[in-house]
């Protein structure tokens, strides 16, 4: 089975890559579509491949370059038609949407298509918040929430039928167990130490 793992904006490239690995370990073939991570290393691919089709001029560019999120903006639909054009798998997992409002309306009509509600809705949603998360969790044909309070609003709140929302808690990043060069914490951070 061909899964394409998406995240545009690279958003959480611990947990994007975490994931991926933990399908291949299951016998998925995995692609992560993503763009390069400016903000420090990300863990290598175990058994999967990665693909950073998404804002590749404006990251190409740099963390400091000027008007770097406009330009990212302006990449924005002509990589999500690029995606919806050439997208190609058994299922595709959306981790992320960069302008969700907007990308429901672009994603490739592959299905079953599933998503990871990292982040469902305010506290206090308006009208409007519930309408967008509505279309946008309602696209899919299956949503990830990492926790029983998640899915309970993605059912009561945002409308989703139950037999469409599963709870798969949040796994451990171990990668940050194997840093080639790890540093103590300073002291501020360390808290009180065990005794």
């Amino acid at each position: 089975m061909k899964v394409q793992l998406v995240d545009p904006s690279a958003f959480t490239p611990p947990y994007d890559r975490a994931l991926a690995a933990a399908l291949t370990r299951a016998g998925a073939e995995v692609e992560l579509l993503t763009t390069r991570f400016l903000y420090g290393a990300v863990p290598p691919a175990e058994g999967y491949r990665v693909e950073e089709r998404f804002y590749r001029r404006s990251a190409a560019r740099g963390l400091d370059a000027p008007a770097r999120v406009p330009f990212k903006a302006a990449e924005h639909l002509p990589d999500m038609l690029r995606f919806r054009r050439d997208a190609a798998a058994d299922v595709v997992h959306y981790q992320w949407l960069t302008a969700p409002p907007l990308d429901v309306h672009l994603l490739p009509r592959l299905r079953p298509r599933a998503m990871t509600a990292h982040y469902i809705l305010p506290p206090a949603p308006s009208r409007r918040q519930v309408a967008s998360a509505r279309r946008v969790f309602g696209a899919m044909d299956a949503v990830v929430a990492h926790s029983e309070h998640g899915a309970a609003r993605l059912r009561e709140e945002v409308g989703l039928p139950a037999e469409r929302v599963r709870v798969i808690p949040h796994g451990a990043f171990d990668y940050l167990t194997r840093l080639p060069e790890e540093k103590p914490l300073p002291a501020e951070l360390e808290g009180p130490r065990a005794r």
